[in-house]
């Protein structure tokens, strides 16, 4: 990864939301980098005004990619993202300035779908595999499925073709022959009859797919700014969980889910995996690093790509229960 470039400060057009907060508040900056449920606390936690209710006036920016929310952070437009690993990690690696500060998702979420005349991963051998872009989720989801499948990354193809929408268009079109889908783009494949293959959940059950990153300047220079963060949305994390009704209101809102079906689909599928104690495990970061092609990666602990300590004071002092 070119560091340079990615610490440039890019253009891009973003969807903020902000509740009315005192001038007292803190302003904080937070992105999010792709338009899926997997975002669910946070989007309640600015929904619910519960940034605002811990001293907060945040903006929630759309970035649309993993790699613009790096960029974004790294140029200081955002100062805490809700990012991937594979980024993270590779911006990591890179010589960035990034640190994991807890985690909100640390699955691998979603399902393999496969066109209608596979039936079974033995099948896949010589077809294409649809990803959003190399590097990203999607990415790792392949390989990650291709490895739990028996196959090699030589015995298919993969092709970059972006969001969830066009992966699928893809795959209707025969484009393509098997991808990944995500609550709840997901039902859409189901209800066309495209065969799961399988469930990234059980196919990568230590992932770090949804995280709080922001940078040791940040840490050290606001760091009563970054706890009050992490408190709402460990709170957030919780009532989200419990608040069926609201939360998927909230989720319809923010992805402008047009069926409610949808949005309770995606709740159901999300909920049980969301982690209120915000505590990522080392091995869902090994991951990464294990993937990684830079002779650095070696070297590397998890605990290294993480700061926790603001979690470990929050959870010594009873505002985030551990597990």
């Amino acid at each position: 990864m070119n560091l340079r470039k990615l610490a440039c400060i890019v253009g891009f057009g973003v969807a903020i939301c902000a509740p009315s907060a005192s001038a007292a508040a803190e302003k904080l900056a937070l992105g999010y980098v792709s338009a899926d449920a997997v975002y669910g606390p946070w989007f309640y936690a600015q929904e619910k005004g519960i940034f605002a209710k811990h001293g907060l006036e945040t903006t929630l920016a759309f970035l649309d990619s993993g790699t613009k929310g790096m960029q974004a952070l790294l140029g200081e437009s955002i100062e805490i993202c809700a990012c991937d690993g594979p980024t993270t990690t590779s911006a990591f690696l890179a010589g960035a300035d990034v640190r994991f500060i807890g985690a909100t998702l640390t699955n691998l979420s979603g399902n393999v779908y496969a066109a209608k005349d596979i039936k079974s991963p033995a099948d896949l051998k010589g077809k294409k595999w649809a990803i959003s872009s190399f590097g990203s989720e999607s990415h790792s989801a392949a390989l990650a499925s291709i490895k739990f499948f028996g196959l090699s990354p030589s015995d298919v193809t993969l092709v970059q073709l972006g969001n969830q929408g066009n992966r699928f268009a893809g795959l209707e079109s025969g484009q393509v022959q098997v991808t990944t889908l995500l609550p709840p783009v997901h039902s859409r494949a189901e209800q066309a009859g495209y065969p799961k293959l399988g469930e990234l959940p059980k196919i990568a059950p230590d992932f770090l797919s949804v995280a709080p990153v922001t940078s040791t300047k940040m840490i050290k220079n606001r760091r009563a700014v970054v706890k009050a963060f992490l408190t709402a949305l460990a709170e957030a994390t919780e009532a989200y969980k419990k608040d069926r009704d609201g939360a998927e209101a909230v989720l319809q809102k923010q992805l402008k889910i047009a069926d409610i079906k949808n949005a309770k689909l995606a709740w159901e599928y999300y909920s049980p995996l969301n982690s209120s104690d915000l505590r990522p495990t080392e091995r869902s970061i090994q991951y990464f690093l294990d993937q990684s092609k830079e002779e650095k990666a070696k070297s590397i602990k998890p605990k290294d790509l993480m700061d926790l300590s603001i979690l470990d004071e929050l959870t010594k002092e009873g505002k985030i229960k551990s597990k």
